[in-house]
């Protein structure tokens, strides 16, 4: 069977993310992108349809106009120059030169790290400033985002992203031949005992792949290995106290989300003075080690999945799906019985040819994981183990490959450009602690542990296995890393919690809100991963009303209702067979919806370079973004057996109407024309079909 450690690689680069990635995602995930998606479904009847419990603020506003001084970004753009960032062009970029150390005056080195702005379209209120990167290793700059942010605060504040030092823009540390090796075969069948690390020939094996990866990323990304210590999140809150220093504002608004909060917590721990108030959105527990973490994560994601199952069963399109067997079950009897024999695919690859491939446990148990970062990525794993139960297992392997960055064809590691693995190990791994002792005993202290958790009970496994890695990193600290937990004295904090947040578990959260001097608990009963910016009134206007007005709360828990709060409403696929097809409408309603929700184009964070993927019955389609507009050609594919489309098509992502044009062939012939407009949910399709002439509704 697989060897588990593989997919826990680019796993453990999102374990504390985004979006989005959005790890959605991606998980990494197209976070942006998914958001908008779910913008999107929140507007769309039948699919998703979010409320809140309203809004409950102090009798009184906390203050008034902010007395601080606000500083001067637009003289900081241009003494530095600022220009529009090529990855965002609707932020300004300006690069900021940094010592290396900050704490060694007598050190020369420098990096240089790059700053995105989005200036205040109004009256300045002062800057919001976002710690936003997932990972660590997430690029802020390319991922940073307007769209979901309210108007009335891009009016005010001056918006901030950045690449953190070793990433993106900012003098980046890269080495990827080290990563595509380390990450290897991803059909590589463990075989040998049960599943993952459990012999000793298998844990010497991992042991030395560690070792060997960890010497050979060094070489390659080419710097003393005495120097990766200056990579840590230590520095990176020095770097925004420069930014801050430069801009000249005496305080300013910070936002973290997932690994952000981090960052955020360490500045309010050092510079709190200069904070006005303080976001904190998916909350890692400082206080805990790396390996208490893996294991708070594994619980998580564990609840998150068996949450969706259940939401699933309450579901009757979702439950007619399994063919009413309960997706506990299935998803159970697939993994035991990938746990003793991988299963063979063949793959559909654009040009109609197919690959061969494996499913391996460890494949499913890495796609069940990321796909429960956030409530679509949910339904879509659901989607994925109905077709599975119905012995097709490409939708999974969609999944898998989109979200993993693996070229479907090869299996070779892609890397995902809009986040740094090799980041994620320089930061993590030289901020948290793995066991203590020399490195031989940290490493059996890890496969001793990780033996606690491995296999098909729990169902999805932690990410202990990092602690190999971290256990050879040069500047991994030696002794137990704990922070004492975060006061931040006269600081209003808002802690954004989710009871169904696998990344950043909810109990992780609720400790840190309950140190906290004038702290605010926003939590939602469900969830996902991160809660703000996704249109829910609450905490949206909590959050919006704080940073406009100067309200607070008047309580300090507030559970936040949603309708869909563990995942979207569960969306059937296309009728396999063409013949079986009615509603002509409906049907290409149902097409438009597929393009958008294959994984392919769902989780594609490089869409400004062409990408082509097959139908799921025959043919291809491919699209490129540019200007905020997706361009779709189709060549003879089939969502469903017998309805072949030949043609093009649009998608505004903003906000994602569409409008396509095909050419029909197959059961019945014909030319059409569909568009859907979502702001006014007005849909229509003209044209002719089966000699008859079209014109709905």
């Amino acid at each position: 069977m697989e060897d588990s450690r593989k997919w826990l690689i680019p796993i453990a680069g999102c374990v504390v993310l985004l979006i989005c990635a959005v790890c959605a995602g991606g998980i990494a995930l197209a976070v942006a992108y998914q958001e908008q998606l779910i913008q999107v479904f929140a507007t769309t009847p039948d699919i998703f349809a979010p409320t809140s419990d309203g809004n409950d603020f102090a009798p009184t506003p906390r203050g008034g106009t902010p007395t601080y001084a606000l500083g001067d970004m637009q003289a900081l753009i241009q003494e530095y120059e600022g220009q529009p960032c090529d990855e965002n062009p609707d932020f300004t970029c300006v690069t900021l030169t940094m010592p290396l150390d900050h704490f060694d005056a007598s050190n020369p080195k420098t990096v240089d790290v790059v700053f995105a702005i989005h200036p205040a379209a109004g009256e300045r209120r002062g800057m919001f400033f976002q710690a936003y990167p997932g990972g660590p290793g997430g690029e802020g700059v390319s991922t940073g985002s307007i769209d979901n942010t309210d108007e009335a605060v891009l009016e005010s504040f001056d918006l901030v992203y950045f690449d953190q030092r070793g990433v993106g823009l900012s003098s980046p540390l890269t080495c990827p031949t080290a990563l595509a090796a380390y990450n290897g075969d991803p059909s590589q069948d463990d075989t040998e005992g049960e599943e993952g690390p459990d012999t000793p020939g298998e844990q010497d094996e991992w042991t030395e792949e560690a070792r060997a990866f960890v010497q050979d990323c060094i070489e390659e990304i080419g710097v003393p290995a005495e120097e990766l210590q200056f990579y840590s999140t230590q520095q990176v809150v020095e770097d925004i106290e420069d930014f801050r220093q430069a801009v000249g504002a005496e305080k300013f608004y910070l936002y973290g989300v997932s690994y952000g909060t981090v960052i955020a917590q360490q500045y309010a721990a050092v510079y709190g003075d200069y904070l006005a108030g303080m976001i904190l959105d998916g909350t890692v527990d400082l206080t805990l080690t790396g390996a208490e973490f893996s294991h708070a994560q594994e619980t998580a994601f564990e609840k998150a999945l068996l949450a969706t199952f259940d939401t699933c069963k309450k579901d009757a399109e979702c439950i007619n799906d399994f063919g009413g067997d309960d997706p506990l079950r299935v998803y159970d009897d697939l993994a035991s019985g990938l746990a003793e024999t991988a299963q063979t695919y063949a793959y559909p690859l654009p040009d109609g040819t197919t690959a061969e491939h494996l499913m391996t446990f460890s494949k499913l148990e890495a796609t069940a994981t990321y796909q429960m970062y956030f409530s679509g990525s949910r339904m879509l794993f659901l989607r994925a183990l109905a077709a599975a139960h119905r012995g097709d297992l490409i939708p999974m392997a969609r999944l898998y490959y989109a979200q993993f960055k693996y070229d479907p064809e090869t299996e070779v590691y892609l890397g995902d450009p809009s986040f740094s693995d090799v980041g994620y190990y320089f930061v993590h791994c030289t901020d948290n602690s793995y066991f203590t002792g020399t490195v031989e005993e940290r490493i059996a202290q890890v496969f001793e542990d990780g033996q606690a958790s491995i296999g098909t009970d729990p169902r999805l496994d932690g990410g202990i296995y990092t602690g190999l890695v971290c256990a050879y990193w040069p500047s991994a600290p030696d002794d137990e890393v704990r922070a004492e937990p975060l006061v931040a004295e006269g600081i209003s904090t808002f802690v954004l919690n989710a009871t169904l947040d696998p990344a950043t578990p909810f109990e992780a959260g609720k400790a840190v809100f309950e140190h906290l001097d004038d702290g605010y608990h926003l939590y939602v009963d469900g969830g996902h991963h991160a809660s703000y910016g996704y249109e829910e009134t609450c905490p949206d206007d909590y959050v919006n009303d704080f940073l406009l007005k100067d309200r607070l709360p008047a309580r300090r828990e507030i559970e936040c209702t949603w309708e869909s709060p563990v995942t979207w409403s569960y969306i059937p696929p296309m009728p396999a067979d063409a013949g079986q097809i009615s509603d002509l409408l409906e049907t290409f309603y149902q097409v438009d919806l597929e393009i958008i929700l294959m994984p392919e184009h769902f989780y594609n964070s490089e869409k400004s370079t062409n990408i082509s993927a097959a139908c799921p019955y025959g043919g291809s389609f491919s699209f490129i973004l540019e200007n905020k507009v997706e361009t779709f050609n189709f060549t003879q594919c089939e969502f469903s057996e017998g309805l072949i489309l030949t043609g093009s098509g649009t998608i505004d992502m903003v906000p994602l109407n569409s409008s396509y044009t095909f050419d029909i062939d197959g059961l019945k012939e014909g030319s059409l024309i569909y568009t859907f407009n979502r702001e006014t949910g007005s849909i229509s399709l003209t044209g002719t079909y089966d000699g008859k002439k079209v014109d709905l509704p």
